[in-house]
């Protein structure tokens, strides 16, 4: 409990002053009379593009925005809002945690707002459906399409690859499936100046805090595992459920990983792209960020490829739509209608594409348009740019994503602490589990467990329905 306050009071210092240093500066831009419309984010990553686009908004719409975020991203952002009584205009969200805002009455409906969009059968199903949607209504409008990729340095494959051979009788190619990957990043794990000490990993994975689950659920559902039953009993700890983990322990404790390295996004990027691991999961674009030399300090220029995440079975959900983020408006908020100008703005055709092409922000692709604008984007060539989102596309065609159902977040939350346990072998796998399935039945409980059940089977069926979209024919 100690500890929970500490972190509340360093984040409200963390938001108040980062917002009050934006406000200071545009207090002096202009002397006219402007709305102000407050944005909550999860980091300053996430308001990229705003800040890139505040004059224009200013030009367009006579409003001027002030920023709330925290130092370094935070992905449980709510233990704040939640307990604080601060309101704000547009809240950046990770669409998986809608139902959390919807079930506080904290979101106002967006249904016909977006029914009055230009370009909206421009959004791909798979984001219009999963990522904005929550109990028959729209709650947020789509800003960012997360997809997982793997990310790999070529020019190592290709410096080991005769090695690998002489050791496995195979080419040393990106892996498909689980076992190579951990094969692979065992094999890759090098002292490659011979000074006696490891300086090159074969890989790493998101350690760190409300994430880390992710990059179990992949090995997971690539088995065919699922969630939950019909009745909302948890299916967690199946063979599947267990195997999955294990290999995640026992890829942590092969030595093919940083030792102790409890990487958010930042750190794992950062560890890929200055050249500490051979290869990665992570959101695609990190292949963008690989020809940053500025702000990433990438080291890897043209030494990078990308391909689909492994699985287990190419039949089932390979790699996922992850995190992502909407942009929402607060129901108290009393400028709804410019928040909404501003929305639809920053996530239109065009500046969307700008986003998604520049390396200041960390927007992805999320609509057609995205697919077929062409040019160069944020690399070097034409041919780059149409390779990683062809990558992107094909990543598509077998999605999974995070449950959009009430206290969903929660239940991922509950299994990442476990995880989190299981890698510090406090738990072993199967405990691990087992205590994530004791405390999902009583989330269930306490929420109701036929609401859950018909919310649950409700979300399998969006998810069946956009693998049919005509992007991932």
């Amino acid at each position: 409990m100690k500890s929970r306050i500490i972190f509340l009071i360093l984040l409200t210092i963390f938001l108040a002053s980062c917002s009050s240093d934006d406000t200071a500066n545009n207090k002096k831009d202009s002397t006219e009379k402007l709305s102000t419309i407050s944005i909550i984010a999860d980091s300053e990553d996430s308001i990229a593009l705003f800040k890139k686009e505040e004059e224009n908004i200013k030009e367009k719409f006579g409003v001027k925005l002030e920023y709330h975020y925290p130092s370094r991203l935070n992905d449980n952002l709510e233990d704040f809002l939640f307990a604080s009584k601060k309101t704000y205009d547009i809240y950046i969200l990770f669409p998986g945690k809608i139902p959390e805002y919807v079930t506080r009455d904290m979101l106002l409906p967006l249904d016909d707002y977006i029914k009055s969009t230009k370009d909206i059968d421009d959004i791909l199903p798979v984001y219009r459906n999963l990522y904005m949607k929550f109990n028959n209504h729209d709650y947020g409008m789509v800003y960012d399409g997360d997809t997982h990729l793997l990310f790999y340095r070529k020019d190592i494959f290709k410096k080991y690859n005769e090695e690998y051979k002489k050791t496995y009788g195979n080419e040393l190619t990106p892996p498909e499936t689980w076992e190579e990957y951990d094969q692979i990043a065992k094999f890759l794990t090098k002292d490659t100046d011979k000074d006696g000490e490891i300086d090159l990993y074969g890989t790493a994975i998101f350690g760190g805090e409300a994430k880390r689950y992710i990059w179990f659920a992949e090995r997971f559902t690539s088995m065919g595992g699922r969630y939950f039953d019909e009745h909302m009993k948890p299916l967690i700890t199946t063979h599947e459920g267990i195997q999955a983990l294990q290999e995640l322990i026992d890829l942590n404790d092969s030595g093919s990983t940083p030792p102790n390295s409890m990487y958010d996004w930042i750190d794992l990027n950062n560890a890929f792209l200055h050249g500490e691991i051979a290869m990665t999961v992570q959101w695609s674009d990190t292949g963008r960020f690989s020809y940053d030399t500025e702000k990433w300090g990438s080291t890897v220029q043209d030494k990078v490829g990308w391909t689909l995440v492994p699985t287990a079975n190419p039949n089932n959900p390979r790699g996922g739509i992850w995190i992502g983020r909407v942009l929402s408006i607060s129901k108290k908020s009393t400028k709804a209608e410019k928040a909404w100008d501003v929305i639809s703005y920053i996530t239109s055709k065009k500046v969307s594409q700008e986003a998604i092409s520049s390396l200041e922000t960390i927007n992805d692709p999320f609509r057609y348009s995205h697919f077929t604008t062409g040019g160069k984007g944020a690399f070097p060539n034409e041919k780059l740019n149409e390779r990683l989102l062809s990558t992107v596309k094909d990543s598509l065609k077998n999605p999974n994503a995070d449950m959009m159902i009430p206290s969903g977040w929660e239940y991922m939350q509950v299994l990442d602490d476990n995880i989190a346990f299981a890698l510090l072998h406090k738990l072993t796998a199967k405990q691990a589990l087992e205590k994530t399935a004791e405390e999902w039945e009583e989330i269930t409980d306490r929420v109701g467990r036929n609401e859950q059940s018909a919310h649950y089977q409700q979300w399998l069926r969006q998810l069946e329905e956009v693998k049919n979209n005509d992007l991932a024919q």
